[in-house]
């Protein structure tokens, strides 16, 4: 995964919508206290993994009511590289997922729009169980707060071993044997159900015989009535098929009878409407007349209203001109102003730059003089802080001397305990014995446990399953007796092996630390000669350093008369800066005021062409007063000629439909006389005493087939009813087959869960001391690198407690330096990081606080060396970083307002 953009919106200190772009590598986000860095870092974590270390309120810019989080990152998938978008506001339900699709060059919803939905899609993309973990995952490894850095190597063992065992999936084994706590009894507790219900199916499937013998006497039924319907059914297909000729010569009688009937309506329909059409024939007619008497006065109008049409066009144009003039007048009159006062200024900046001439070799020397004062007493300053140097040079020496001698003091310690101790080599044999002691004795228990369950279940006449001997009641009873005695001894001796073991691994881990000091009196030796180098460096810095010093106190002598000689030209210097001031701010005078007089004469030409324009409209408003007159005089005529218009133009029309009309109804009493003779004929071939005998003899065997599948139907139901119990009946038959097997299958189950459940709770604290013992090497690595000494050692406890070994000294996590605990914390961070880590990002919020800038480079190169991340991001207020990193990201606040840069 990497992480290719992060914008963020009223988030905090960033107000407008503000784009942080990321690269891969080391990369470091740079910027004062305060001025925004981690809320990058806590963007990415709410955005992608719902992990936010305060309220939601307070992540929304102060005065706006919601605020916005983008984060674009890209992932390897088996199909190759995908992009997504991931969308999330605080202060309002905003959730949305995009991804980015090359080949159109889009970004594309995934249709989320709820924050479970946002949470279960980003599950599935880090491969993590639940939103919980997602969390977890952020807040526990890739964004660790600052807060909570240094914090989890401090806790209790207790809450180290909850925070780091839920970090490193080591819970999972304490999870794990409380789930299978409740298993053997739950196990026991089924055979129990089994065997209840073996007895009641037994009862159930008695039944089966005499259910098979009614089902195939139901069989013979059903066959008999279907052949009895399949007689009658072919008796009503033939009377139906005679009963639906004759219905169809009764329907066309019906159908000629409503024809002739519907002829006659349209016959009188038709003859009403030839007397209208004829009436609405004479009104158009009178409506032509009224037109040709008035068309004359509807041409006059018609073209008075085109004529009035353009006259208007005209008349805005003028107006339109006029308004233009006056706005070309204001015009002019504001440029007028400001030419007047660029003339003003251009007399300013000749006179200031008369006052730059005759000030320059004043200013000059003022300013010579400020910066060599400024320069000794910034030197004043050096004075404290070099006799501060000196001071610090003795107490290093001295304090480098005392070193020397406690280490000396300290090999000899050593060497006197090692003489004393066991080797740890031999103690490991002891344990191994009595662990092998230890698995034997639980074989043995698993054997005889065995043996019980055997005997218990074993039938009265059967041969004893452990010796074949007669298994009377007496002899079951006292095998029994001697099993579970057996059980309870091995228990016992399990315990008293486990104490031991506990004893002889606690003398182990005591003799492996004196052994891992004494493999380090060669580091002590080589320590002990490089304090001595450095004491020799150091008093021969502290004699450069006194020398120093005599010097710097004969330059600082001549200060007062340089200070005396400045303050003289100080009237001056402070002429010449707003002289300077004033030819800088009217530099651009010249040009601005030769523009704006080019720019005045340009105006007044366009306000005199403007005028020309409206010599052209001279006598509109009067021809236009004439057009209206023509309008009035002919407005009659024009009504009159509209009114009748339409009715006149329907003459021809009318006539061919009066013409249409009296054709038709001719056709129509034609067609009438066709019809009524075919209706005679079809009467007549029609025999209706015939037609009601059939559809008796229809009903009648219509009933008769109702009541033989009534019959057949219930035959059937029955037959199906009983094949359903007999199915039943086997299934239960098979059932019970099922039941015995999986009795025995439970007694293997409930043997195997017993050993398992005490096999995984061993296997916790084993895998914790492997775990940490391989982290803690490449801890050590890390942490020797960073801090650049090769006489201190990093360890990790089985408990998760941070040791460093300095020769044969050993301090723990509360104990060390500020400087100490940074490098340590990181190391295992970084080496947890390295080996957990499955999303390839990491971000790492100010670690490096208390250290010099040679830990910080060796830390950044060994960031740099960590193959399993794509992406490392360090976030501090050390501006160091600039030149270490791959890329770096700098933040400024400005009035409120964080700002971004990219290097």
């Amino acid at each position: 995964m990497r992480i290719t953009e992060v914008a963020l919106e009223d988030i905090k200190s960033y107000e407008d919508r503000t784009v942080v772009p990321i690269e891969g590598g080391v990369t470091a986000i740079l910027g004062e206290n305060g001025a925004g860095k981690s809320t990058i870092q806590e963007a990415i974590g709410f955005a992608l993994f719902d992990s936010l270390p305060f309220n939601n309120k307070e992540f929304v810019r102060e005065g706006a009511s919601s605020g916005t989080v983008e984060v674009t990152f890209e992932q390897d998938t088996p199909g190759g590289t995908e992009r997504y978008r991931v969308v999330r506001s605080v202060g309002r339900s905003k959730y949305g997922v995009h991804r980015y699709d090359p080949d159109a060059d889009e970004w594309i919803d995934q249709d989320i729009d709820s924050k479970k939905q946002l949470v279960e899609w980003l599950c599935v993309r880090f491969d993590v169980e639940d939103g919980d973990e997602l969390s977890s995952l952020w807040s526990s490894s890739i964004g660790v707060p600052q807060t909570r850095f240094l914090s989890d190597f401090s806790q209790t063992p207790r809450n180290r071993t909850a925070t780091f065992d839920a970090l490193l999936n080591l819970d999972a084994y304490e999870e794990s044997w409380e789930t299978l706590k409740d298993v053997p009894d739950a196990i026991e507790s089924q055979q129990q159900d089994l065997r209840r219900d073996i007895d009641t199916l037994t009862g159930e499937v008695q039944g089966l015989p005499d259910e098979r013998a009614e089902a195939e006497s139901l069989a013979d039924d059903v066959e008999t009535i279907e052949a009895q319907i399949e007689r009658k059914s072919s008796e009503l297909s033939e009377k139906e098929e005679e009963y639906e000729k004759l219905e169809a010569v009764e329907a066309e009688i019906d159908r000629l009878e409503q024809e002739a009937d519907s002829l006659e309506r349209d016959i009188d329909s038709t003859d009403s409407n030839l007397e209208t059409a004829k009436e609405e024939l004479a009104a158009a007619q009178k409506a032509q007349e009224k037109c040709e008497a008035n068309r004359e006065g509807y041409s006059r109008y018609k073209e008075a209203r085109e004529r009035q049409d353009e006259l208007e066009e005209q008349k805005a144009e003028r107006d339109a001109l006029v308004e233009d003039r006056d706005e070309q007048e204001d015009t002019i009159q504001a440029i007028e102003f400001e030419v007047e006062q660029l003339e003003e200024d251009l007399e300013e900046l000749e006179a200031a730059r008369e006052t730059l001439e005759a000030r320059e070799a004043e200013k000059e020397r003022y300013e010579e003089l400020d910066d060599r004062i400024e320069s000794l007493k910034d030197r004043e300053d050096d004075i404290e802080a070099l006799e501060q140097e000196i001071e610090q040079l003795a107490e290093k020496i001295e304090s480098k001397e005392s070193e020397i001698e406690a280490k000396e003091e300290t090999i000899a310690e050593i060497e006197d305990e090692w003489a004393a101790t066991t080797d740890p080599e031999a103690l490991s044999d002891e344990i191994n014995d009595r662990e092998a002691s230890r698995k034997q004795l639980a074989s043995e228990r698993e054997r005889l446990e065995e043996q019980l369950d055997r005997l218990r279940d074993a039938d009265a006449d059967a041969p004893c399953p452990t010796c074949d001997r007669p298994l009377d009641e007496d002899h079951r009873s006292k095998t029994i007796e001697q099993r579970e005695a057996r059980i309870e001894e091995t228990e016992t001796e399990r315990e008293e092996l486990a104490e031991e073991l506990d004893a002889l691994r606690e003398r182990r881990d005591t003799a492996r630390e004196v052994k891992q000091r004494v493999d380090k009196i060669p580091v002590y030796r080589e320590k002990i000669e490089s304090l001595e180098g450095e004491i020799d460096d150091l008093r021969a810095e502290k004699e450069e350093t006194e020398t120093e010093l005599a010097d710097l106190e004969d330059e600082l002598a001549v200060l007062p008369d340089l200070e005396t000689e400045r303050d003289d030209l100080e009237e001056a210097y402070d002429e010449y800066q707003t002289a300077e001031f004033r030819v800088k701010e009217h530099a651009d005078v010249p040009d601005e005021l030769e523009a704006k007089r080019a720019e005045l004469e340009g105006e007044q030409s366009a306000l005199a062409e403007i005028e020309d324009e409206l010599e052209q409209f001279e006598g509109l408003d009067e021809e236009l007063e004439e057009v209206q007159e023509t309008l009035e005089e002919t407005e009659s005529a024009h009504q009159t000629y509209i009114k009748h218009e339409q009715q006149a133009s329907q003459v021809e029309e009318r006539q061919e439909r009066v013409e249409d009309l009296e054709s038709k109804l001719a056709d129509l009493e034609t067609n009438l006389e066709e019809t009524e003779a075919e209706l005679e004929e079809t009467k007549a071939s029609f025999d209706e005493e015939r037609f009601e005998t059939l559809e008796s003899d229809i009903e009648e065997l219509r009933e008769e087939l109702a009541g033989d599948r009534r019959s057949l139907e219930h035959k059937e139901e029955n037959l199906e009813e009983v094949r359903e119990t007999i199915e039943e009946l086997e299934e239960k038959l098979e059932e019970r087959q099922e039941k015995l097997q999986q009795v025995k299958e439970l007694k293997a189950d409930q043997q195997f869960a017993d050993w398992v459940r005490e096999n995984v709770r061993e296997a916790g604290p084993k895998m914790r001391e492997i775990i940490t013992d391989r982290i803690g090497s490449r801890a050590n690595e890390l942490f020797r690198s960073i801090r650049g000494a090769s006489a201190e050692t990093l360890g990790w406890t089985s408990d998760y407690e941070i040791v460093v070994h300095d020769a044969d000294v050993r301090k723990s996590f509360s104990t060390l330096s500020g400087g100490e605990k940074m490098a340590a914390a990181l190391a295992v961070r970084l080496a947890i990081l390295e080996q957990s880590a499955s999303v390839g990002i990491a971000f790492l919020d100010e670690p490096t606080a208390n250290l010099d800038r040679q830990k910080k480079r060796n830390l950044v190169t060994q960031l740099k060396q960590l193959d399993s991340f794509e992406q490392l991001t360090v976030i501090s207020h050390d501006q160091t970083f600039d030149s270490m990193t791959d890329y770096t990201i700098t933040i400024e606040k400005d009035q409120q307002t964080s700002e971004v840069s990219v290097n």
